[in-house]
Parts: C-alpha cells; sequence; structure tokens
C-alpha cells in the first residue's frame, strides 16, 4: 500500500513539473508578431545619403510606419517613387526645409496618427497634394514657411486636437480646412503678417482647448467662424491692431474658460460675446486703447476669476458687466482715465479676493459700486489724483482684510465708509485729508 502511494505521490508531482515548464516555456517564447506590411520604427532623412532607408521601405512593400516620418533635407529626393504604397504613419510626419512645390509624393498616405508638421519649406504653398488624408489624430502644424498661403489638400479632415499657425509671411487663409468641424485641442494664430481674417474655417463648431491669435498685424476679424459655438478655453487676443469687431463670434454660447485682450486697439465695445454666461476664471482688458465700454459682456452673472482692467484710455463705463452678481477673486482697476465712478457694476454683490482702484486720473468718487456689500480681501485706492470722495461704497458692510488709502491728492470724504466693518488694518496716508479710521469711525470724516 505504502509503495503505490508513493508511485502515485512520483507521478502527480512529475504531471506538475510538465505542466509547469510547458507554461514558463510558452511564456518565455512569446514575441510581438509585426505584420508583414508594417515598417517597424521610424523613417528619419537627413540627406540624399540616407535614403537606402527609403529604398528599404520601398523594397519591402511596405505601407505602414509603426514610428515616425521625418524629411528633412534640402537634397532632391524622388520621395515619390519610395513612398508609392504609403498609407498609414502611426507616428507623427515632419516635413522640414524639403523643396518639393507639393506634397503629390504623400498621394496614398491616408492616416497619421501623430502630428502632421511643415517648417521652413522654401517652397510649398498648401498641403495640396494629400489627396487621400482623411485622419490626423494630434496636430497640424505650419510654421515659417515663406510661400505658404492657405490649407488645400486638407478637405477630407473633419476633426483634429490642435491647429498651430506660426511666422507663415505669405497666408491669406484656411481655405482647405471648411470640412473641419471639431477641435478637440487648441487654434494658434502668431505671427502671420498678412491674415486678415479666418476664413475656411466655416464649418468649425468646437474647440476644445484655446483659441489664441497674436500678433498678427493685418488681423482685422473673425470672418470665417459663423457657425462656433463652442471655445472650451481661454479667448486670448494680443497684439492685433487691426481688430475691430469680434462680431463673428457671436453663436459662441458656452461657458468659456477666461478672456484676454491685450493691445487690441481697433476695438470700441465687444460686442460679439453676448451669448457667453459664464468665465470660469479671468477677464484680462489691458491696454485696449480705444475701448470704450464692455457692452457684449451682459449676459455673464458670474467671473470665477480675476478681474484686471488696465491701461483703457477711452473706457469710460464698465457697462456690460452689469449683470454680474459675483466676482470670486481680484478687481483691480488702474489707469483707465476717462472713468469718472465705477457705473456698470449694477449688481455686483460681493468680492472674494482683494479690491485695487489705482492711478485713475479723472475717478471722482465710486458711484455705480453702490450694491457692493463684502470684500474678502484687500481694498487699495491708490494714487487716483481727482478723487474728491469715496461716495458710491456706502452699502459695503465688510472687509476681511486691511485697507489701504493713499496718495489720492484731492481725497478728503470718507463718510461713505464709517460704517464699514474692517476686519485687518486701516493704512490711511498722503491724502488731501488724511483722518485715522478712529476719526472716520466717530464721523470725523470729510473737510
Amino acid at each position: 500500500m505504502r509503495k503505490n502511494n508513493l508511485l502515485l505521490f512520483v507521478l502527480f508531482f512529475a504531471l506538475g513539473l510538465t505542466i509547469f515548464s510547458c507554461k514558463k516555456s510558452s511564456t518565455a517564447t512569446e514575441t510581438t508578431v509585426v505584420p508583414a506590411n508594417v515598417f517597424s520604427g521610424s523613417i528619419n532623412i537627413y540627406s540624399s545619403g540616407n535614403d537606402t532607408t527609403l529604398q528599404r521601405f520601398l523594397n519591402g512593400k511596405y505601407n505602414t510606419i509603426s514610428g515616425s516620418l521625418n524629411l528633412s533635407s534640402s537634397d532632391v529626393i524622388d520621395y515619390k517613387k519610395y513612398l508609392v504604397n504609403l498609407e498609414v504613419v502611426q507616428g507623427s510626419v515632419t516635413l522640414y526645409k524639403i523643396p518639393n512645390k507639393d506634397l503629390s509624393f504623400l498621394s496614398t498616405l491616408r492616416n497619421i496618427i501623430g502630428n502632421f508638421q511643415l517648417s521652413s519649406c522654401p517652397e510649398l504653398t498648401s498641403f495640396n497634394g494629400v489627396a487621400a488624408l482623411d485622419t490626423i489624430g494630434s496636430s497640424v502644424i505650419v510654421e515659417r514657411n515663406p510661400k505658404f498661403i492657405n490649407f488645400t489638400g486638407l478637405e477630407h479632415l473633419a476633426k483634429v486636437s490642435s491647429i498651430t499657425v506660426t511666422a507663415n509671411p505669405s497666408l491669406v487663409s484656411f481655405s482647405g480646412l471648411q470640412n473641419l468641424t471639431t477641435m478637440t485641442g487648441s487654434l494658434g494664430i502668431f505671427q502671420n503678417p498678412v491674415l486678415t481674417s479666418l476664413i475656411g474655417l466655416t464649418g468649425l463648431t468646437s474647440i476644445g482647448g484655446d483659441m489664441n491669435i497674436s500678433e498678427n498685424q493685418n488681423f482685422s476679424g473673425f470672418t470665417g467662424l459663423a457657425n462656433l459655438l463652442e471655445i472650451k478655453g481661454t479667448l486670448s487676443l494680443t497684439t492685433l491692431p487691426q481688430l475691430n469687431s469680434l462680431a463673428n463670434l457671436i453663436p459662441v454660447n458656452d461657458t468659456i474658460t477666461s478672456i484676454s485682450l491685450v493691445d487690441c486697439n481697433g476695438l470700441t465695445n465687444l460686442l460679439g460675446l453676448n451669448k457667453i454666461p459664464c468665465i470660469k476664471s479671468d477677464l484680462n482688458i489691458v491696454s485696449c486703447k480705444n475701448l470704450e465700454n464692455l457692452t457684449g459682456l451682459a449676459k455673464i452673472d458670474t467671473l470665477r476669476g480675476t478681474v484686471v482692467l488696465s491701461k483703457l484710455e477711452k473706457l469710460n463705463s464698465f457697462t456690460g458687466l452689469n449683470g454680474v452678481r459675483y466676482i470670486k477673486k481680484d478687481v483691480r482697476i488702474s489707469e483707465c482715465n476717462s472713468i469718472i465712478g465705477l457705473n456698470g457694476f449694477a449688481l455686483l454683490d460681493s468680492i472674494g479676493g482683494g479690491f485695487l482702484v489705482q492711478d485713475n486720473a479723472s475717478m471722482v468718487n465710486f458711484s455705480g459700486f453702490s450694491l457692493a456689500k463684502t470684500i474678502r480681501g484687500k481694498v487699495e485706492i491708490l494714487e487716483n489724483s481727482s478723487l474728491t470722495s469715496l461716495d458710491g461704497l456706502e452699502n459695503l458692510k465688510n472687509v476681511r482684510s486691511s485697507m489701504d488709502i493713499y496718495y489720492n491728492s484731492n481725497l478728503t470724504g470718507y463718510c461713505a465708509i464709517k460704517a464699514l466693518t474692517l476686519t485687518g488694518t486701516a493704512y490711511i496716508s498722503q491724502n488731501k485729508f488724511t483722518p485715522t479710521w478712529t476719526q472716520i469711525k466717530a464721523g470725523d470724516c470729510s473737510r
């Protein structure tokens, strides 16, 4: 009996070893099988001397590159001969300084999983030649191409992540992208001196990231964006001296992250932003010297970031913010030399951050700010040379920090804040009349 039990144990042990050995062997010999039509790795061409890689692609009858395609040679190379079967690039396609006049050597290419980038290509005028391309998984990047004029050739694209267009001195339009409806990322347009509009983007309905347009000296408006409904990131417009209207942005009706307008001297108002219900972060408007009011922001009732209004020489009221009830962070108003009071803040109840009013040459009081009850941050009233009183702040009940009132050379009236509860310390100095906080509270608050 013992012998039988021992024999049975040995048989089970041997069987276990066999099974374990088979499993281990199976795992150890597993390998990734690359399909026969896929060229493994990237193709990088820096001169005609290394076109043997292209020859290997051709000889292998490959139609897919598992990595990227980087053509970075100014040498004349017959790419069409080598890439005649190319259909898919699973990485990015980068064309740098190639001398080709069109992209017909990519006529069979259907799908780019990564970016498609054209940089410093001296003869390319468009994407003409990529007749079969219908998918770009990531971004389109076009930079420093001296003759590039439009996006002809990309008519089959309906969706991309981002588009970045930088320093193309001949770019006149986005024609060729009229069937593009969705961008999951950002649109960036920088330093294209003859571009005047966004003609060619008529089909675009959604930008999932920022729209950043900067230093395009002849850009005058948003013609071409007639169907855009949402910008999920920041609308940033910087150094656009000919921009005179935001009218073609009027279909945009979704919440936006933030708005930044800097050095846009052709704008007199913000009409075109009329349907935006909320700004999730900041409103920043600086050095727009002909902006007269903020008309166009009337639907906004909440600003969840900081409001900066600075160096707006012709701004004479804050009309346009008359629907705003709450600003979550700071309000900073400086060097707005045409405002007399703060008319336009008709419904503003509270400010979640600080409140700075500085160097506004014509401001005489705080009229128009009469509903504000609470400011949770620091209050700073500085260097307003025409300010004579704090009238308009009568309903301000709580400042939950300190208060600085300095260098207002004509300020004599403080009675509007005598009922104010101040959590921090009042610093009052170098004004025409400079009472202590105790004097103000006691009613000795004007001269």
